[in-house]
């Protein structure tokens, strides 16, 4: 192609027709330029569908995480209020001044064993690493960062806070003055069990320091779960999948 031009060229210049050698070399350069601006816009395509498919791939990641999240953050929500019915028994048992029984322990352990939150940050590093902006979806991007940024962190600091902080002063300060030994897990079950044998169940009717802090963790316990689970981030985390998965359906060829 590049001979058939030149030879062209060379006609033209030897036939001394210069007006149409010029003409000839402008149309020459117009389809350079074409050729230039039809690979560039091929590139750009080309890196716009690699772009897309990165897009789509971190969505789908997110998606996945959030989901596995969202079921921790629910069994977690469901055992906090297991724990706090359980309280309630043993806090009316006290009240009622009722004899020891046999479910006592289950009670005790199941309405002081705390839960905490495990979840992924995998595909948000992995989209910090490429750059947010790589999301197209502005109100998205908000959502995602709103969510892992600060939503995933007070929630976080929180739950330290109020449970696990003062479960973990239970199980040095209260614990041993009133029970056999620490948390006695049964692993052939589902939610392991766990027990608390009192040394004295009357004594530790009595016991106002006891009976003080079962109420407190109870009552903890019951503003963690009616607010920061259930009203604050269960519904994040839900509404951010229903955004992520709309956006997968229209970025989806």
């Amino acid at each position: 192609m590049i001979k058939f031009f030149r030879r062209i060229r060379q006609q033209l210049l030897s036939e001394n027709k210069f007006s149409k050698y010029l003409l000839y070399a402008i149309g020459e350069i117009v389809l350079v330029v074409i050729g230039i601006l039809i690979a560039l816009q091929i590139n750009n395509w080309n890196e716009s569908r690699i772009r897309s498919k990165e897009e789509l791939s971190i969505l789908k990641s997110l998606k996945t995480g959030l989901e596995t999240d969202l079921e921790d953050l629910r069994y977690n929500a469901n055992s906090i209020r297991k724990s706090i019915g359980f309280a309630d028994k043993v806090i009316m048992s006290i009240e009622k001044d009722d004899a020891y029984h046999d479910s006592i322990p289950d009670q005790i352990g199941i309405a002081m064993f705390p839960v905490k939150f495990v979840y992924s940050t995998t595909a948000f590093e992995t989209l910090k690493a490429k750059g947010i902006d790589l999301l197209s979806n502005i109100q998205l991007r908000d959502a995602i960062v709103g969510v892992y940024d600060s939503g995933y962190d007070f929630f976080i600091e929180t739950e330290k806070a109020i449970t696990l902080d003062e479960a973990e002063r239970g199980l040095v300060e209260v614990f041993p003055e009133h029970f056999e030994e620490s948390y006695v897990f049964n692993f052939d079950k589902q939610g392991f069990e766990p027990r608390l044998i009192p040394l004295d169940f009357e004594r530790l009717k009595q016991d106002q320091e006891f009976r003080y802090f079962l109420k407190s963790y109870r009552n903890r316990l019951d503003i963690f779960s009616k607010f920061h689970y259930n009203t604050n981030m269960i519904p994040q985390v839900e509404n951010l999948i229903g955004l992520l998965d709309k956006e997968i359906n229209r970025l989806e060829p």
